[in-house]
């Protein structure tokens, strides 16, 4: 009986009894993942080797500007004030995605938001 238990709890702690993951693709770590305050005028920079990314945002309150320096294509442009936004683009040298929280006067609220980039 211990034996049953144990493969059971083995197969359980390694997902091998089938039924695949939660849905997410794994294959790739992210080269981000994260959640973070920005204050209002704040900007956080990640620097990028050259390659093809994917970014995921989501933001409270107002939302974010995405930017990317380096990168070519129509996936690349800065995006509009945004509280849920995917992105893909190609950078063809190193170079930086930058998420804004865009200034009201100095006096608009903070974004907490959740930042997640994969190389493809």
């Amino acid at each position: 009986m211990k034996s049953v238990f144990a493969v059971i709890a083995a197969c359980v702690m390694t997902s091998g009894c089938g039924g695949g993951g939660g849905g997410e693709d794994k294959s790739t770590p992210p080269v981000v993942s994260e959640s973070q305050t920005i204050a209002d005028g704040v900007q956080l920079s990640y620097t990028l080797s050259a390659g093809t990314y994917s970014v995921e945002i989501t933001s409270s309150n107002n939302g974010v500007i995405v930017s990317w320096l380096g990168g070519s294509g129509s996936g690349c442009a800065t995006s509009a004030e945004s509280k849920a936004l995917t992105m893909t683009c190609t950078l063809s040298i190193q170079g930086q995605l930058l998420v804004t929280n865009p200034t009201t006067f100095g006096l608009g609220a903070s974004e907490i938001v959740s930042i997640r980039v994969t190389k493809n």
